[in-house]
């Protein structure tokens, strides 16, 4: 990981927040991704840079229009989740009456905030100088605990039909357990928007795997002809050869909450979409044994300081 971090750093120096905007030609979709909006997950912001350098240097033609961004560039630099607060939980209704109206407050304006504003500077002028009406968000992640890849929705028509097209499993109510994303504020702006998670954050596959849905979500969309892909079915392969699940859907049961204050532990050795029995002990909290509630697969245990989804029940609802 040390190399990753050095990359990191000196593209930190070298880019500002944009990675690259593409004005391509036409009116075909328009496509946003962004990664790094939790700072200790450096491998989307990575796959981002490799493949726009592709297309930059084979002169690869765009249908639609392209923007790659950087999130919480404060936190990347730092290494860790989030400075103050978490930027991928700020995106509520209150936050976006102060972007788009009365402003934040002098004592509101913590590092995360100024992110953002900046942010959403950026996102408003994509939006203005669009052609096309196709409209598709993703959000680049990885996990704190081993995983299979996987893709995050909420529950909204586009956004459903869109992660049916993938091959992996998707988990479909996000926004009825988790406020305030990203993705969630631009769902309601008619993006088809979802979060893709890769694998573990210090897992140099990760890189790989962002940079194979990159390319599917780009070849899907008809922003770039297939034939211009590197290995477009090799990625197809890669992420559905990957997974137990691919095309599944899963809905989630139970979050459980760590409060700031809150001696949180999982015990070891969970993995993503592994099956837990209700009663099981998952984890510790100040000192007390935290059981499954429910019958289920666990969920993105929390293995890291930051952070306060302490790991989530999820079960199968397709009929596949």
């Amino acid at each position: 990981m040390e190399k990753v971090w050095s990359d990191i750093e000196k593209l930190l120096i070298h880019k500002n927040r944009v990675i690259t905007e593409l004005p391509g030609n036409g009116s075909g979709t328009a496509i946003a991704f962004c990664a790094g909006i939790h700072g200790n997950e450096p491998s989307g912001v990575l796959a981002l840079k490799n493949v726009f350098n592709y297309i930059e240097q084979k002169n690869i033609p765009v249908n639609g229009q392209l923007v790659a961004f950087i999130g919480n560039r404060n936190a990347l630099h730092r290494k860790c989740r989030y400075c103050k607060e978490d930027l991928n939980r700020m995106w509520t209704a209150e936050n976006i009456k102060k972007l788009h109206g009365s402003g934040f407050e002098e004592h509101e304006l913590n590092p995360e905030a100024l992110e953002m504003i900046e942010i959403d500077d950026l996102l408003q002028k994509f939006l203005n100088n669009l052609n096309g009406e196709e409209r598709i968000f993703v959000d680049l992640h990885t996990t704190s605990s081993p995983s299979i890849p996987f893709a995050a929705i909420d529950q909204l028509p586009q956004s459903y039909k869109f992660a049916l097209q993938l091959p992996i499993p998707f988990v479909s109510n996000l926004n009825e357990f988790i406020k305030g994303t990203l993705m969630h504020y631009l769902d309601h702006i008619k993006f088809k928007a979802i979060v893709f998670e890769a694998g573990m954050h210090d897992d140099p596959a990760s890189i790989q795997k962002h940079e194979a849905m990159i390319w599917l979500v780009l070849g899907m969309s008809g922003a770039i002809e297939e034939k211009y892909i590197p290995n477009y079915k090799g990625c197809f392969t890669l992420l559905q050869g990957l997974s137990e699940h691919p095309h599944k859907v899963f809905n989630i049961l139970y979050r459980h909450n760590v409060e700031d204050n809150s001696k949180f532990e999982m015990l070891p050795g969970f993995i993503n979409f592994q099956a837990v029995d209700k009663g099981m002990v998952l984890a510790t909290e100040n000192g007390r044994p935290v059981v499954a509630p429910n019958s289920g697969n666990i969920f993105m245990p929390l293995y890291q300081n930051q952070g306060a989804d302490g790991f989530f029940i999820i079960e199968r609802v397709d009929e596949g």
